[in-house]
């Protein structure tokens, strides 16, 4: 049987009209993260900033895990650069909790009230959090950090550490 990685890995950012900067950004930390060995990107599995980091991981030979609200609860449609989906029946913000509570590390890009909620239950739940990009709300517990080759630097040291 195949093992997959052991350090699951969040992106999260901005998923409805997500601006053409975010996303491509987004696409770049994915990538970052699938560059790292023994990470599995997670995602909230649905478009915009979410999408973006899964194909940048996909495109890289990254793992990506897509953790879906229920079909009742989906803002946008999911996207297809999975390599497992899984429906958590759950409502967006139920569904950001559980996200936010079952990874190693969480990376935000710019987002909006979903991403903030991921970013607080996160560190409440004493994870680490980095955020790239230009965030109009500064949380206490981020790390906000200038440019991607920051976060990159971060994430190798991340794993590098034990796991926490």
């Amino acid at each position: 049987m195949e093992k997959w990685p052991d350090t699951l890995i969040a992106v999260v950012g901005k998923g409805r009209n997500c601006p053409p900067a975010v996303y491509e950004l987004a696409r770049e930390v994915g990538a970052l993260v699938a560059q790292q060995p023994g990470c599995l990107l997670v995602t909230g599995g649905l478009g915009g900033a979410m999408e973006a980091a899964a194909r940048g991981a996909k495109e890289h030979g990254g793992r990506v895990l897509g953790l879906l609200p229920g079909l009742s609860n989906r803002t946008t449609q999911p996207h297809a650069e999975v390599d497992l989906q899984l429906d958590t029946g759950l409502t967006a913000n139920g569904r950001n909790i559980v996200l936010a509570s079952v990874v190693h590390a969480m990376i935000a890009v710019p987002g909006s009230h979903g991403a903030l909620q991921e970013m607080i239950v996160a560190v409440d739940a004493e994870k680490t959090v980095w955020a790239v990009g230009e965030h109009s709300t500064r949380l206490p517990g981020v790390e906000y950090l200038a440019s991607p080759d920051e976060l990159a630097a971060r994430l190798t040291a991340f794993r590098a550490a034990p796991i926490p």
